[in-house]
């Protein structure tokens, strides 16, 4: 292989890095971590289904829809991208059927160019779904109510479970289409963060104070390599319905965030994206490297503020085994018909 080759196939695998390494910022910068908006899925749910390798398929009835007797039409100009944070570390690969980590963080990221506005809509993991799950074979058993960070680990740890994901959310929000995904682990943390040069937050509770004295309400702390997942992640797990601090937390590390990366976007848009690190391992995206830069453009673009951070109400209740969560139905047709469409 000659000099000139070496450097063309260098380049190109320094470009891939660099456009996973934006589409995990994005998504963070907008959403990070879990949060606790859910819902059950309507009862006439869109005929879609995930197979190996493939797109969902989100069909067309999305785009008309009737409510309290008025008409409604998809606004087209909506982007949406599906943030989830996964519960392993190390390398992302592949496992067998039902043996996948579980996605401990689910996010909606919703750009709409038209009304120039940027939502986070922050999906609480517990929330009881219906999620499509595979046999050990990856035979499809079809799908059933559960938690929805479940349909994550009933693919193999790749596509499929990604795929599985992004239908479920689908179905969860009434057939809306999930134009992109982008999940990451807890590897991943520290990368997104030195991306902006670390990020400096109000600890908004005390939820973390008696094994971190660090962390309490009120304090300023800077972010960084060695405690950032503790500030992201941890929460008391005997406590039922410890989540909803976490996601205080994770808010206020996405107001920080988001306003620091805004700038670099400014700086050095493109340069942003190109960037290199050891990250390329730590993530799974359907964004290739010719939709980043309009992505890029969308965030610069629209208006966002914590104001923009949706909490939909709702009911945690303690299960057999795990926390659940069950939406307030009303509610979220609303912030459906608020977000998603224009009236007739």
């Amino acid at each position: 292989m000659d000099t000139h080759e070496r450097e063309r196939r260098y380049r190109r695998k320094k470009q891939n890095k660099g456009w996973k390494i934006f589409a995990v910022a994005l998504a963070l910068v907008l959403a990070a971590g879990g949060g606790i908006w859910a819902c059950q899925m309507r009862d006439a749910r869109q005929k879609r289904h995930v197979t190996a390798g493939k797109s969902v398929n989100m069909g067309s009835g999305y785009r008309n829809v009737t409510y309290k007797g008025k008409r409604y039409q998809y606004n087209s100009l909506i982007t949406t991208v599906l943030y989830a944070g996964i519960d392993s570390e190390g390398r992302m690969r592949e496992y067998g059927y039902t043996d996948a980590p579980r996605a401990d963080s689910i996010n909606l990221v919703v750009l709409d160019k038209k009304h120039q506005k940027m939502t986070v809509l922050a999906i609480n993991r517990d929330a009881m779904t219906e999620i499509r799950r595979y046999g050990a074979s990856g035979k499809d058993r079809g799908t059933y109510v559960s938690h929805l960070g479940l349909a994550y680990t009933y693919g193999d740890g790749g596509e499929i479970s990604c795929e599985n994901l992004r239908e479920a959310v689908s179905t969860l929000f009434k057939g809306i289409p999930i134009n992109e995904y982008v999940v990451t682990n807890r590897s991943s943390m520290p990368y997104i963060n030195d991306l902006v040069g670390g990020v400096t937050v109000t600890v908004p509770n005390n939820d973390l104070a008696s094994k971190y004295p660090e962390f309490q309400a009120g304090a300023q702390v800077e972010l960084n390599a060695d405690n950032i997942e503790t500030y992201l992640r941890k929460r008391d797990t005997g406590e039922n319905f410890s989540n909803e601090g976490r996601i205080e937390r994770q808010k206020s590390y996405m107001t920080a965030y988001i306003e620091k990366f805004r700038a670099l976007l400014e700086q050095d848009l493109n340069g942003t994206w190109n960037r290199v690190s050891d990250m390329d391992d730590y993530i799974q995206t359907s964004i290739t490297k010719n939709k980043y830069l309009k992505l890029a453009n969308l965030v610069s673009e629209v208006s966002f503020t914590s104001e923009d951070f949706c909490v939909l109400e709702g009911e945690d209740q303690a299960g057999e085994l795990h926390d659940e969560f069950y939406v307030d139905e009303d509610a979220l047709y609303e912030k459906v018909i608020e977000l998603f469409y224009e009236e007739l």
